[in-house]
């Protein structure tokens, strides 16, 4: 594995030699045998007076081509110090859901080039920026294959054919009536199965999946994993089919919403989405830091009110980090669990017995947890109270855990709050709380034994 990387980097370097030089060709022969995402890869590491080179080296078609490995900010970026020229001819050569993510980011600048797009270009794009954020039609594609029903499969290849050159995706043939409604679907693999003098009609398949254009990109999302989709079509209130999405853009999607929820999951509430201050990050994760400290000064509070206990015997302050890191630990897997069901809408009519199965693995990590604890103990202290005490403490604990793991972002989400804010520290902290009062209770009821 390291000698391959060792080899890209290797490779990627001849390209920044050759783009220094200014031998056009040569960089040219060198990118252009790449995959294009590496083709992107190498675009992004190039410093900014050569990243100018770009539309000088490169046609606009070729650019275009690996624009679609990079995310949304890195296109508006790669494209602020190019000529309006090239830019507009780059959106011309884009896939239409993609150049409208683009000029989303672009502002301003954006606006000015759309102007200079053809009439048909600026509708189709200025149609998609229309729609809402995060609905099905901010993030769909104009560009797809579409039969009629009275076509013969001869005839429907050869409009396959035609339109093929630029639609985003050939695997289905969508079939409309005159005025655009949605009549049915027919795969490209049935097509070529089907006898040459059989109408389209016949055989599509009107029973299909779709969503419409004010459905949120998630729900998006959950129809094209359940269903196993390549694309789903979107369609307005009279039927008529105004885009697809496929599911290339449903796997970005997915990617940034675990990233958005593994960021407040984790008490981090900044963004990528754009380069922050440190001043920012720091008034974003504030708050967080802030409620934790409080949290943790009852736990502080907490030891103090069992100093006596402690003085009379010292060795049992050497097992409060186990308890601690074990009772935060198991919580924060039941939270995960909790926020993966919340998430997927598997919780529903379940939550008592999501709650219930949770409780008793608590109960069984406990139960190993406390023997495996009680024995080591036994060993090295030769303390059969001590070890009893840890025993019990480590079995409840992690029983309890598990419940407060559960019960806290399905407490959340009911109250119509994002279950993520349930974040990681927050449940360890609670934990801890828990964890250290159960450990002081039983150890000052058994003190006497000791």
């Amino acid at each position: 594995m390291k000698k391959n990387v060792f080899k890209h980097e290797s490779y990627y370097n001849n390209i920044f030699a050759v783009l220094k030089e200014n031998d056009r060709e040569q960089f040219r022969t060198l990118l252009l045998t790449l995959h294009e995402r590496d083709q992107a890869e190498v675009l992004r590491r190039l410093y900014p007076e050569n990243k100018k080179k770009i539309e000088i080296f490169l046609t606009a078609k070729e650019f275009a081509d690996v624009l679609s490995w990079m995310d949304v900010d890195e296109q508006a970026n790669l494209l602020k110090d190019f000529k309006p020229e090239y830019v507009r001819e780059i959106l011309q050569r884009m896939s239409r859901d993609d150049a409208a993510s683009m000029l989303a980011k672009t502002g301003s600048e954006g606006k000015a080039i759309l102007n200079q797009l053809s009439d048909q270009d600026r509708a189709d794009l200025e149609e998609l920026l229309a729609y809402p954020s995060q609905s099905a039609g901010s993030i769909m594609t104009k560009e797809f294959v579409s039969v009629s029903p009275n076509s013969t499969v001869h005839q429907a290849f050869n409009q396959v054919r035609a339109q093929a050159p630029t639609a985003e995706i050939i695997q289905y043939l969508y079939v409309l009536d005159a005025h655009g409604i949605l009549l049915g679907i027919l795969s490209i693999r049935d097509l070529f199965l089907l006898p040459a003098e059989v109408l389209i009609g016949d055989r599509m398949s009107s029973h299909f999946i779709h969503a419409r254009l004010e459905d949120d990109q998630e729900k998006i999302a959950r129809l094209i994993q359940d269903y196993d989709l390549v694309a789903l079509p979107i369609l307005d209130d009279k039927n008529i089919l105004r885009g697809i999405v496929t599911v290339d853009d449903i796997m970005d999607i997915m990617e940034d919403e675990v990233t958005e929820d593994f960021n407040e999951f984790s008490a981090i509430t900044t963004t990528f989405d754009r380069p922050e201050t440190v001043w920012e990050i720091a008034r974003a994760r504030s708050p967080w830091i802030i409620i934790l400290l409080f949290m943790g000064m009852l736990s502080a509070s907490l030891i103090s009110s069992f100093e006596e206990t402690l003085n009379q015997v010292v060795v049992l302050a050497a097992f409060i980090p186990i308890i601690m890191d074990s009772a935060g630990n198991v919580g924060t897997q039941s939270l995960a669990v909790a926020v993966r069901g919340l998430i997927l809408k598997e919780q529903d009519e379940r939550i008592g017995r999501t709650i219930w199965k949770e409780f008793m693995v608590g109960m069984c990590i406990g139960l190993l947890a406390g023997i495996v604890l009680s024995l080591v103990i036994l060993i090295f202290y030769r303390n059969a109270v001590l070890a009893l005490i840890l025993g019990i403490t480590i079995f409840i604990t992690l029983s309890l855990s598990t419940i407060s793991g559960t019960v806290v972002p399905i407490l959340i989400n009911t109250l119509k709050f994002d279950p993520a804010i349930a974040s990681g520290p927050f449940i360890t902290t609670i934990n801890d709380i828990l964890g250290l009062y159960i450990y002081f209770s039983i150890a000052s009821f058994l003190l006497h034994l000791i």
